[in-house]
């Protein structure tokens, strides 16, 4: 059987390259369905990647959930959250292990004759070091005493650093925000850039401080970390229950890892479906080619399929033989799809600069879809180059 399995393939090895363009054309449909179901599902999980990355890269990983103003945002968010609700939320719901309070901003820096323009002014706590991983290349963050004094100090990123001070230290120096003077106490690791928002590009202060210099006495987001991941549902259900008893409404939402790869996930499957639906029209259509190639080959071979019979061969060895071949046929048109279609991601990553994440799971599944595919729309020619009779079969010119 083996032996017979093997001559098989040698035989459709040898009619795929007498037919190089017979071949090739009849192998479009299944190269068009394959390349691009694997082109969308690499990219998206590349895609995938560079999300979990990004948010990863803000420090708010799965151990945590962001509570922001605003049910949606479909309006401009209208922040009720203060200070002080750091300390009620922590005091009320001992599930809470902490939590960092964000107010962003904006405001060009001078310092001297020097101007940066459009830095983003960023207001934290001082607990942002430990819990989001916000290093320091050189210096030190802010404390907790000089957050509730309100101190004038500002942590900037090293793209600042570089254009205003070239190989100086910065430590020590004060620049100008809004016409107030800040002490720079630290330089922040440089973490590269997070969509538009360039994270070497920014200004790290007080939130207690930049809410005086936004003119404000809100904050515009907390990230709240649970003491156990496991119970992040239930200490969101206590935080929503208490900020809307203090708020008197629940015009707040809460965004986490999850919840953002679920909206990315949502995406995909849609374009994923409707890839699938162009990709099944391309394997019928590609399906169909195949059967009329084959139907086609086996009228071609009529004296050869006669012979063997007449030597002994069964009908099962004849349906074998063309079953091994429009599978060949099909295998082949999905193997140069899934080439392809790696390629066309690859290309798509690298001029967008994302990371090419190969979905082997899609990979296998395409090879078994496209062989299935062979399988299926042999049988019929397969079957019919069976049926026939030897006698008829030799006397056929």
């Amino acid at each position: 059987m083996i032996f017979f399995l093997w001559e098989s393939m040698k035989q459709a090895w040898r009619a795929l390259l007498l037919n190089k363009v017979r071949s090739t054309l009849t192998m479009l449909g299944v190269i068009i369905g394959i390349f691009s179901v694997i082109t969308l599902v690499t990219i998206g999980e590349g895609a995938k990647k560079y999300v979990t990355d990004q948010v990863q890269s803000l420090g708010a990983g799965y151990d945590s959930f962001i509570m922001v103003a605003g049910k949606d945002n479909s309006v401009p968010p209208n922040p009720k959250f203060v200070y002080a609700d750091i300390n009620l939320i922590k005091s009320r719901i001992p599930e809470v292990k902490d939590i960092v309070a964000l107010n962003p901003g904006s405001g060009d820096i001078y310092y001297g004759k020097k101007k940066y323009k459009a830095p983003v002014v960023i207001g934290t706590t001082a607990n942002n070091m430990a819990l989001m991983g916000w290093g320091i290349s050189y210096g030190r963050f802010f404390n907790e005493a000089e957050v509730e004094s309100r101190k004038k100090v500002a942590v900037i990123g090293p793209k600042i650093a570089n254009e205003i001070f070239g190989g100086s230290s910065a430590l020590g120096e004060k620049i100008k925000i809004r016409g107030s003077n800040y002490l720079i106490i630290g330089v922040a690791e440089a973490k590269g850039s997070i969509g538009v928002f360039d994270m070497d590009a920014r200004v790290i202060i007080p939130v207690t401080t930049a809410q005086n210099m936004m003119g404000t006495s809100n904050i515009m987001r907390m990230n709240i970390f649970p003491k156990e991941i496991s119970k992040m549902d239930e200490v969101k259900a206590k935080v929503q229950a208490l900020m809307e008893r203090r708020l008197g409404n629940d015009d707040f939402r809460f965004i986490t890892q999850k919840g953002i790869l679920d909206i990315v996930n949502n995406i995909l499957a849609v374009l994923t479906g409707f890839v699938s639906g162009i990709a099944a029209i391309s394997l019928l259509v590609g399906g169909i080619g195949i059967m009329n190639i084959m139907l086609v080959a086996v009228n071609e071979r009529v004296r050869e399929i006669g012979v063997r019979k007449a030597i002994g061969a069964k009908s099962r060895d004849i349906i074998l033989q063309f079953l091994v071949e429009s599978m060949m046929i099909s295998l082949f048109g999905g193997m140069l799809g899934i080439i392809l279609g790696l390629a066309g991601a690859f290309l798509i990553m690298f001029f967008i600069k994302g990371t090419l994440v190969i979905a082997w799971w899609a990979v296998i599944l395409a090879t078994v879809v496209s062989a299935v595919v062979g399988i299926f729309f042999g049988v019929y020619p397969a079957v019919r180059a069976a049926r026939l009779d030897p006698v008829i079969a030799l006397r056929y010119e």
